[in-house]
């Protein structure tokens, strides 16, 4: 949680700060009240930073399901038009077929069907018999390839059509969920903003030692990952302690929480959703007392509303993108925040 992280950061500059002037505040402000003093500056920008980060990971699951509504929906497009196409084929052939099982169906309507027994009765010898019921068998055979290629057919039409009608329904209601998501999609946009500048006027009213203090890169001790795709993404996050924390971004310039996984994992290789909450619908559970360098620990309390993750290097550590003002660090888990809602290993 944004807020245990915080105070762990500013425990040490605090103690060294004295209370920071009061800054005029304009009347469109995102904070309300100036902060009467250091601490008070920091429970604002605790209380920012969390909503912050709450609003910025909604907004970025809301993406993330919006893709993959889209993604649905164009899966169900494609499938519409290769069903459409079986449709087409099993119906050419079975049309090419039905002439010929009408014609069966009226021979034999007609009793023009000739059996075995027949052939007997009218064969003037047993060679007459045995050239006779070749025949009828060459013709009972070709009879049956045809009665059953059509039934072959008349079978592949009415699955690809089922399908396809199927496939429609899924495209509609794809469709339908992503005009949702699109029509709510804004106003997070707007609250994931107004939650940043809330959190970045906060972080403004901190004193230049407590600012420090949050600009501290945490633990900077020597961290490797064992070989494999797990390993080289924790070298990899590992490697950008210092990197300021930042909104939205995904590269060394600047990180936001679940930014930098989705890069760390990608120079492994290994591509994983954008959004926390989408990041732990992947990659298989494991408990906190078995996790392995590369795995992700997720915090919220229930799975639709994780606001955080960060990535366990090992010792009981986790490398994360904090929050607002401060930049990505190694700390323990303990101080990494309060409600880890559980992990994942995304290989192995």
């Amino acid at each position: 949680m944004a807020s245990d992280r915080l105070k762990y950061a500013m425990r040490g500059a605090l103690a060294m700060t004295a209370v920071a002037a009061v800054v005029s505040m304009n009347p469109g402000s995102a904070v309300a009240d100036p902060p009467a003093n250091q601490q008070d500056a920091l429970k604002q920008l605790n209380d920012a930073s969390a909503a912050a980060e709450k609003a910025q990971q909604a907004y970025l699951a809301a993406k993330d399901d919006l893709k993959a509504k889209q993604d649905a929906k164009d899966t169900a497009t494609h499938d519409i038009e290769k069903y459409g196409k079986d449709l087409d084929a099993a119906q050419k052939q079975e049309g090419q077929f039905r002439g010929e099982v009408d014609k069966l169906a009226a021979a034999t309507y007609d009793g023009a069907q000739f059996t075995q027994l027949s052939a007997l009765l009218s064969g003037q010898s047993a060679q007459d018999f045995l050239d006779q019921s070749t025949v009828l068998q060459m013709i009972a055979s070709r009879n049956a390839d045809i009665l059953g290629t059509y039934d072959a057919a008349v079978n592949k039409a009415t699955e690809a059509k089922n399908k396809a009608a199927d496939a429609q329904k899924r495209a509609s209601d794809a469709a339908d969920a992503a005009a949702k998501i699109v029509a709510d999609l804004e106003q997070k946009k707007k609250d994931a903003d107004a939650a940043v500048a809330k959190s970045q006027a906060a972080y403004n009213q901190l004193s230049g030692a407590a600012r420090n203090g949050l600009n501290s890169n945490g633990d900077n001790g020597v961290f490797v990952g064992p070989a494999g795709a797990a390993g080289t993404a924790m070298n990899v996050a590992v490697a950008q302690r210092g990197v300021p924390y930042v909104w939205g971004g995904t590269t060394p310039s600047g990180f936001d929480c679940s930014g930098l996984m989705l890069y760390s994992y990608a120079q492994a290789g290994v591509t994983i959703p954008r959004s926390a909450a989408a990041q732990y619908t992947v990659g298989k559970s494991v408990s906190m007392d078995s996790l392995q360098p590369g795995d992700l620990v997720f915090y919220g309390s229930t799975a639709s509303n994780i606001h955080h993750v960060s990535m366990y290097v090992g010792s009981g550590k986790v490398v994360h993108a904090p929050t607002e003002g401060e930049t990505v660090k190694i700390v323990p888990i303990g101080q990494s925040g309060s409600d880890i809602f559980g992990a994942k290993r995304i290989v192995g």
